[in-house]
């Protein structure tokens, strides 16, 4: 008896110790931003003022580049206020993407995507733009 209950404490310690390594991934909640609205995140204010470009590749077309979209928006945090340019999908030699909205020590706010992505049919036609962001931990 006593052989079995010191094996079954090995075999608890060790599932234990090993299911540590596999740390969960924690869902990411997205937080809508309507075109011309402000969301506060964190005590971050986030402003989406308009898109200045959307040349996505619209679903349904064949494109010889993936194209990209430029977001302005306006960040104010701790009293300064700063106008922000996004960029989702590919970028040209010499540009630079930039998903980063607000860093802090321990939380970034980023943006994660510009919906709704063109289709053939809506492409130059979209005004209801709605910008999704989303708050990380900053290891």
């Amino acid at each position: 008896f006593m052989k079995n209950s010191v094996l079954a404490c090995i075999f608890l310690f060790s599932a234990f110790v090993f299911g540590q390594g596999k740390s969960a991934v924690t869902p990411k909640i997205v937080v809508k931003v309507p075109q011309g609205e402000t969301v506060v995140l964190k005590g971050v204010s986030i402003k989406f003022i308009e898109v200045l470009e959307d040349s996505r590749c619209p679903t349904g077309v064949d494109c010889i580049w993936p194209g990209n979209a430029k977001v302005k928006t306006q960040v104010t945090a701790n009293g300064n206020t700063e106008e922000i340019l996004l960029t989702f999908g590919e970028v040209r030699q010499g540009q630079e993407k930039n998903t980063v909205l607000y860093n802090a020590k321990n939380f970034a706010i980023n943006g994660v995507k510009l919906t709704p992505y063109p289709t053939s049919e809506t492409a130059g036609k979209i005004n209801n733009y709605v910008l999704l962001i989303c708050e990380e931990k900053n290891n």
